[in-house]
């Protein structure tokens, strides 16, 4: 059972960092200037990409910490 999941936990990680190579390759198309939202603020974008990244690095890390025990 163990060794399922971290096969599945495995699994994840690989499609964890396809996502945030997806990510770096849109990077211009989703974070961006929004040409229908022009009073959005670089701070609120940048903001945003920090939230991204957080998550996208807390998951990553959370996903490693349980592949380790």
């Amino acid at each position: 059972m163990p060794l399922i999941i971290k096969i599945f936990i495995v699994l994840f990680l690989i499609g964890w960092t396809i996502l945030g190579g997806w990510l770096v390759v849109k990077y211009s198309a989703l974070f961006g200037p929004h040409h229908d939202h022009r009073a959005e603020t670089p701070g609120a974008r940048s903001f945003g990409l920090a939230h991204i990244g957080a998550v996208w690095i807390g998951g990553f890390a959370l996903g490693v910490w349980f592949l380790t025990l």
